[in-house]
Order: structure tokens, then sequence, then C-alpha cells
């Protein structure tokens, strides 16, 4: 049985969680503060946290700094907080793996632990990428095929393989691009990762690759099993 640990002040919304995941046979501990939460992580095994940001003795980021120097379990953040800024400090700065707005939907919340336990599951740490990146050509090679990518297009794959089944904002990715992005139109993203899309699915045209998260940005699928079938 995978445990799941709840850091959550509100104990309403901690109780909702915990009965759905429960009934989905996980067993979870839940805690309203940081500092004990910590402690509890310190001497017992936890499959993934479920971390609030507003907590009332230290913020959820501080908290995921901590986990952070120590762990890669994943974490997924839920918060009030739906600023782009918090979002990619959460996910780009800290390492979260996950970022869930409230008011929220506890099958949601399940779903998305669901998500991060397929995928660790599926990520051996002897796993082989289907990607393998020359940096000094700018080339990128696809299951033993060359992908045609435009300059901005291969600073986006590149980024997006060296750091696999995590979310990175719009925003962000126009920094992986431009050393100045301000006034960029976060569209752009879009538009080269449709294009990066379509290259993929010239060589593989019954898997996706690249996953959108709404409203946030993109993710790339790198698993042993494969990834996800189009649909």
């Amino acid at each position: 049985m995978q445990h799941i640990l709840i850091v959550e002040d509100d104990r309403t919304i901690a109780e909702s969680i915990a009965f759905i995941l429960e009934k989905d046979s996980f067993s979870c501990q839940w805690f309203n503060n940081g500092h004990e939460a910590l402690n509890y992580l310190d001497n017992n095994k936890v499959d993934l946290m479920l971390l609030d940001v507003g907590l009332p003795d230290i913020s959820g980021f501080d908290v995921l700094r901590k986990v952070r120097a120590k762990s890669e379990m994943p974490v997924v953040i839920i918060s009030a907080r739906d600023d782009e800024a918090d979002q990619v400090l959460g996910l780009e700065g800290l390492g979260a793996n996950g970022y869930i707005t409230k008011p929220l939907s506890p099958r949601l919340v399940v779903a998305h632990v669901r998500a991060q336990l397929r995928h660790l599951r599926a990520e051996p740490k002897t796993q082989q990428s289907r990607f393998s990146i020359n940096e000094a050509m700018q080339k990128i090679i696809f299951t033993s095929q060359e992908l045609v990518l435009t300059p901005a297009e291969f600073k986006i794959l590149s980024h997006l393989v060296k750091r696999p089944n995590r979310v990175h904002s719009r925003k962000y990715l126009l920094s992986v691009i431009w050393d100045r992005p301000h006034g960029s139109d976060v569209k752009t993203i879009n538009t080269h990762i449709k294009s990066i899309r379509k290259r993929l699915h010239e060589i593989d045209d019954k898997n996706e690759y690249i996953e959108t998260h709404r409203g946030i940005g993109y993710s790339l699928i790198e698993t042993s099993t494969g990834p996800a079938s189009r649909t």
C-alpha cells in the first residue's frame, strides 16, 4: 500500500482528500504544519507528499526546499495562490511535480497522485531515453533518427528532455530561448511546441511525448514502458 503525506492546515480539505485516497487503497498521514511533517519524513517512508503553501509555522515552499535537499520524492503543491510567479517558483525553482490551485476537487487531487506514482513506477534509474542530445552540433536524435528543428525548437526540446516528467511554464520556456524574454508573447511557445510535436509524430505517430498542462505549460513524458498513446 502506497503512503501519502498530506500537509494542509485546513482539516476539512485534508480529511476530504484523505477519505478518497484511502477509499482508493492508499494510506495517509496528515499534519497541519510543516515542522511535524518534516520530522515525520525523517523517520517514515512516504511515496508522495501533498503540500499546502500557506502553513501556520513555515512556508510550504520552505518545506519543499528541505525535502528536495534530501529526496526526489514526488511533491504536488495544493495552494490558494494561483498567480504565475508562485507556480513557476514551485515547479521550476523548487522542483515540485505538480501544482493544483484551490478551490480544488479531491478527485482531481487523487488523479494527480495516481499520475505521479505511475511515472515513478515507470522510471527506473537505468531507464534509457529515446532522446539523445548533441550539444556541439545542436542536434537531437529521437529513436535513432535526427529531428529537423529550428534553433529555438532545439533549445526548448533539449530543456524538456533533460528534465522529463516535470511541468515547465511557458514563461520559463521563453527564458530558455531568449536571455531577455520580457515583452515576448508566451503564445510563441505554443507555436514552437506544435512544431516539435509535428516532428516527433513524423517519426512516431502512435504516441504523445509532450503533455500540455492547461494554464501552466508543458512536460515531456519519458517512461521505460513508453509514452501515452495518442487519442
